[in-house]
């Protein structure tokens, strides 16, 4: 994993409110579209409530226990600033 890409969160994981606050993300902004999981440069065994990338396709997930006997690269929740980039005509 890379520390400077960025990884999507699972579509069933999403930041608690604590972390939302944390983010200054403001109720009406949308998580899927301004959140982003980052490596952290770790790779061991997640503890209950870290974040952790994994799959075929990466993405971000909450680990709901202490994950045991699988090591994971640990991940952090980062705001980002989505962007519309306009297509020109050449």
């Amino acid at each position: 994993m890379k520390k400077s890409e960025l990884y999507p969160l699972s579509d069933h994981d999403y930041p608690y409110h604590a972390e939302r606050e944390a983010l200054r993300l403001k109720p009406e902004q949308g998580v899927l579209a301004h959140v982003r999981a980052k490596a952290t440069g770790e790779f061991r065994e997640p503890k209950a409530g870290e974040w952790y990338l994994s799959g075929a396709i990466v993405e971000a997930y909450r680990a709901p226990y202490d994950l045991t006997n699988s090591q994971y690269h640990i991940a952090k929740l980062v705001r980002v600033k989505m962007v519309e980039v306009r297509e020109e005509e050449l």
